[in-house]
C-alpha cells in the first residue's frame, strides 16, 4: 500500500517532474516475446522442448561445492518491506557455513536456484545480475530510493499519459522502465545465463488462469519464446504488476511454431492422472496444456506474482513434482547424485493486523481491502508451506529409488541416505516484543524509511545466522568424500 506524507509526496513528485521535463519525453517500447528458432528445438519427444536456454540444468555451478546438495531460496512478496528482509537474508546466507570438500564454503555460494515474487523478485534480480557488487549498491539503487514517486507520476504527468490513448501500453510498461533505469541497465536474461547458478527465477501470475508464471526457459516453451532475449526489468514489473494499480504485462503466445512438441514430463502424465482432479501432476498437465494451445490461449497476461504465490515456492515445488515422477529421468541428470534438499523460505510479509476484531468500524476501502487481502495471503501461505513439504518428500523418495536402482553406494555413501528439509525464516516467526512488533508495523509498500529499511536488513540477516532448523539441517549434513568411489554422471543438456 502506498503511504507517506503529502508534503513529502509533493516535494518528490516535484523533483520527478524536474527530471523529465529536463530529460525529456523518451519513447516508449513495450517488447514481447521472440519465437523460438528451428535450431533452437529438439526432435519432437525430446525431454524439453528447446535446446539449452536459461533452465538450471543449463547452468553451470562452483566446481568445488556440495554436488549433492540441492539448495533452492524462495523470496516472498510484502514490497520494500519484504525486499530488505530477503536482501538480509543473502547476507546472512554469505556468513553461514556450508561443510564442502574443499573446506567451509557460504551457503549463498551454494544455492541452486533462487525465485522471488512481487517484492522478493527485486533482490532475486538483482543479486543474479551483480552477485558480490550487489553488497552495499542495492540500497541505494532501489531500498533507499523513492520507488513510489514514479507511480505517481505515471499517473499524474501528461507526458506519461500514452497509456490513456493506446490500448497496447499500460501503466506497468512505464515502471518497466523505470527499475530498468535504476538497476538492470537493460540487462536481458542472457545475462543472468552467463552468470550461472544460482538460477533466478521471477514469479508473476497469469491473470487469466490464476496460476503462477516463472520466467524460465521451461515454462517460456510452452508458448514457444525465447527467454534469453528478454529484458529482466520486464519480469520484474510483471512480478510487481499490482492488480487495479498497474496493467498486466501481456506476452504473445508463440507455441504454434514448435509443431506441437511437448515437454518431456507432460508425456508421461497418464489418462488417470488427467482424469483426477485431485492428482497434483494431472491438474499441472491441464494447465501446461492450456499454454500449449494457442487457440486456447492466444495471450498471457501477468499480473502480481503474490496474487497466486506470495511465498513464491509453488513453481518449485511444481518442478519437483515434475522430477519425482520419473526415476529414469533422475537416473540421467545430475539428480541422481543429490541426497540433500534444502528449500528456504524468506518470509517477509507482515501479520494479519487482529486489532480491527476489537473495532466496531472496519475503515476505508483501502483498510477493507489489505484486511481481506492480507487473511488471503495468510492463509494460503500455510496451504504453500504444507504443499511444499508433502513435494519435498515426495522427491525425497523418489530420489532413493533412482539411486538405489543404479548403485547400492553413490559417491561412497549408502544409496537411501537422502533427506529433504523446508526451512521458513520469516518476519512473522520473531521472538515475542516491541522489535517484532515495529518490524510487523512497516506498511507494505515500494518506499518506506531509511531506517526501517535498515532494521529489515538487520532482521533478516539475524534470521538466517540464528535460525536453530537450518542449523540442525547443516548439523545432519555427512561429510564428502574428496575422491568418491563412484560419481553419477550427469547427462548433458540438451
Amino acid at each position: 500500500m502506498i503511504g507517506r506524507s503529502a508534503t513529502g509526496r509533493l516535494a518528490a513528485l516535484s523533483v520527478l517532474t524536474t527530471v523529465a521535463l529536463v530529460g525529456g519525453c523518451a519513447s516508449l517500447t513495450v517488447e514481447d516475446t521472440v519465437a523460438l528458432k528451428p535450431d533452437q528445438l529438439n526432435p519432437p519427444g525430446s525431454e524439453r522442448i528447446s535446446k539449452g536456454g536459461y533452465r538450471l540444468a543449463s547452468l553451470s555451478s562452483v566446481a568445488e561445492g556440495a554436488p549433492d546438495m540441492l539448495i533452492l531460496v524462495g523470496m516472498s512478496g510484502g514490497g520494500k518491506r519484504s525486499a530488505a528482509f530477503a536482501y538480509g537474508a543473502l547476507k546472512g546466507m554469505r556468513e553461514f557455513s556450508v561443510p564442502t570438500p574443499s573446506g567451509a564454503r557460504p551457503l549463498l555460494g551454494e544455492v541452486d536456484a533462487i525465485s522471488g515474487v512481487s517484492g522478493g523478485s527485486f533482490p532475486a534480480a538483482y543479486y543474479g545480475l551483480y552477485r558480490e557488487a550487489a553488497f552495499g549498491k542495492f540500497e541505494t539503487d532501489f531500498l533507499y530510493d523513492d520507488t513510489e514517486s514514479y507511480i505517481f507520476g505515471i499517473y499524474l504527468l501528461p507526458w506519461n499519459w500514452t497509456w490513456l490513448a493506446d490500448p497496447t501500453v499500460g501503466t506497468n510498461d512505464f515502471m518497466e522502465r523505470v527499475y530498468d533505469r535504476t538497476m538492470f541497465h537493460g540487462a536481458t536474461f542472457a545475462d543472468l545465463q552467463k552468470r550461472g547458478r544460482p538460477l533466478i527465477a521471477i514469479d508473476a501470475t497469469d491473470l487469466s488462469y490464476g496460476t503462477p508464471f516463472l520466467f524460465t526457459q521451461e515454462n517460456f516453451d510452452l508458448i514457444c519464446s525465447d527467454l534469453e532475449v528478454f529484458p529482466v526489468a520486464r519480469a520484474v514489473a510483471a512480478s510487481n504488476g499490482f492488480p487495479g494499480l498497474f496493467s498486466p504485462v501481456t506476452l504473445t503466445n508463440r507455441a504454434a511454431q514448435c509443431g506441437g512438441r511437448k515437454p518431456g514430463w507432460l508425456l508421461r502424465v497418464t489418462p488417470g492422472q488427467r482424469a483426477d482432479p485431485l492428482s497434483r501432476i494431472g491438474v499441472q498437465s491441464i494447465f501446461a496444456e492450456r499454454y500449449l494451445d494457442e487457440k486456447q490461449t492466444t495471450y498471457v497476461h501477468l499480473v502480481d506474482g503474490g496474487v497466486s504465490d506470495n511465498l513464491a515456492l509453488r513453481a518449485s515445488g511444481t518442478a519437483m513434482e515434475e522430477v519425482s515422477q520419473s526415476t529414469s529421468a533422475i537416473a540421467g541428470s545430475r539428480l541422481l547424485n543429490i541426497r540433500r534438499i534444502l528449500v528456504i523460505s524468506i518470509d517477509g510479509q507482515g501479520a494479519q493486523d487482529s486489532s480491527v476484531a476489537r473495532r466496531q468500524a472496519v475503515g476505508g476501502i483501502m483498510s477493507l481491502f489489505g484486511l481481506v487481502s492480507g487473511a488471503q495471503i495468510d492463509r494460503y501461505n500455510f496451504e504453500t508451506l504444507t504443499t511444499v513439504v508433502e513435494q519435498i518428500n515426495r522427491l525425497t523418495v523418489a530420489l532413493k529409488k533412482a539411486r538405489c536402482g543404479t548403485a547400492p553406494a553413490i559417491d561412497g555413501i549408502a544409496c537411501d541416505d537422502v533427506k529433504g528439509t523446508l526451512v521458513h525464516i520469516s518476519l512473522s516467526g520473531m521472538e515475542p516484543g516491541p522489535e517484532k512488533d515495529k518490524l510487523l508495523a512497516i506498511p507494505t509498500g515500494l518506499t518506506i524509511q531509511r531506517e526501517d529499511v535498515d532494521l529489515l536488513v538487520s532482521a533478516g540477516h539475524d534470521a538466517v545466522l540464528s535460525s536453530a532448523a537450518l542449523r540442525q539441517f547443516i548439523a545432519d549434513y555427512p561429510p564428502h568424500r574428496v575422491a568418491p568411489a563412484r560419481t553419477a554422471q550427469a547427462a548433458p543438456p540438451r
